[in-house]
């Protein structure tokens, strides 16, 4: 987990760096749906100007040219350099779905593109973009909760076994990965300027559930590793194959994060090398929780209702994506983030794998504890993490 904080240090200099600022909009971001209006305050906030000073608005970087998304905003003029002249307001009138930002030029002063701007998102509709944060927040609490039973479950027995190590020291490394994406993405205007520039029309893929959903999930996973700590574990450990994994996936990420200091990597780039170590691991981490109940012939020990609650959260998660792609004629946001497409997918499909496992393949329970005990003795940390229990 250190190496963790050191990443976000890195990250944190890297993407803090900004220009000076000349001009403000308040508010900097706003959703409104096709056919709304919503004003929005310009104010000028450098102070060594001569005036008077005129403000052209730039649409994704184009003059004159709003490509039909919004109205065009006509030019604003700050006459001298006083309170009440420091501020005018302007209205955004929205024509088209999609996604716009604006950015400002003057003849006067250099007004930076990258830390002055506004973010316009236009939707189809105010119902379904409502229905789009309903959805989210559902799979947001049902992947929540679904860390839960697992943790339920350990209390109640006193024991981990049953639960695959090598699931766990991965999963942990995975949502870690995924929290530093979400943070970032979503809390860095430099970054979302970078996305912006590869999707001019795009809307941003990370949404505020995300970023609590993986940052809860990190303190989940902490929270059964204690249990693995303290509760009967039996002969279960991390194996060699896992730490080989892991350790891999750290080093390429702390290099990455070195060579973006150094400027030959771009802070979206890193993010999104963090995003695919987490789908590298969810697509490989729970096989050694499958491989483990395929040998014991049993899921005693693994939570089927932390499995029920991800498969709707995973469901939920692609539907979000879908309809905020409708919603924004922005299918190109899907693959904004692939580690949330691959999340849904790689999990409903093993959520299915262990459903069958648990109500079909394993329903009878005779002889549980024999071969529960009799796995756990064998299992040792030089068996391999696809073929073995460790």
């Amino acid at each position: 987990m250190h190496l963790f904080v050191i990443y976000s240090i890195f990250l944190f200099i890297t993407v803090t760096h900004q220009d000076e600022s000349v001009i403000s909009f308040k508010p900097n971001s706003i959703s409104l749906a096709v056919g709304d209006q919503k004003s929005v305050n310009v104010r000028l906030i450098k102070s060594d100007i001569i005036f008077p000073i005129s403000i052209q608005f730039l649409y994704n970087g184009k003059l004159n040219d709003s490509q039909g998304y919004i109205d065009i905003i006509p030019d604003i003029t700050f006459i001298n350099d006083t309170t009440t002249d420091r501020s005018q307001n302007i209205l955004i009138t929205g024509r088209n779905q999609g996604h716009l930002v604006i950015t400002a030029q003057s003849s006067r002063v250099n007004i930076s593109t990258v830390v002055d701007y506004l973010l316009i998102d236009i939707a189809r509709s105010n119902v379904l973009s409502i229905f789009v944060q309903i959805v989210g927040w559902i799979y947001f609490a049902a992947w929540s909760i679904s860390f839960y039973p697992q943790i339920i479950l350990n209390f109640q027995r006193r024991s981990v076994i049953g639960l695959n190590f090598d699931f766990l020291a991965l999963n942990i490394i995975g949502h870690s990965c995924y929290s530093v994406f979400n943070l970032y993405l979503y809390t860095s205007s430099t970054v979302q300027q970078e996305y912006f520039a590869l999707h001019p029309h795009g809307v941003l893929p990370v949404l505020l559930n995300d970023v609590i959903f993986s940052c809860h999930a990190v303190f989940a996973c902490l929270i059964t590793v204690a249990q693995c700590l303290f509760f009967e574990r039996g002969a279960q450990r991390v194996s060699y194959t896992a730490r080989v994994i892991g350790a891999v996936c750290l080093v390429f990420l702390f290099v990455s994060t070195i060579v973006s200091t150094s400027k030959h990597l771009s802070t979206l780039n890193l993010l999104y090398f963090f995003s695919y170590v987490k789908l590298f691991i969810t697509i490989i981490k729970y096989c050694p929780q499958a491989w483990m109940n395929y040998k014991r012939k049993s899921t005693e020990g693994w939570s089927i209702g932390n499995i029920l609650l991800d498969f709707t959260g995973g469901t939920l998660s692609l539907l979000q994506m879908f309809f905020l792609a409708s919603n924004y004629n922005d299918w190109s946001s899907i693959f904004g983030s692939p580690t949330k497409l691959g999340l849904g997918l790689f999990s409903i499909i093993f959520d299915i794998l262990f459903i069958i496992q648990h109500y079909v393949l394993y329903r009878t329970h005779d002889g549980i504890n024999h071969r529960i005990n009799h796995s756990s003795n064998e299992s040792d940390e030089n068996s391999p993490i696809l073929l073995s229990t460790a």
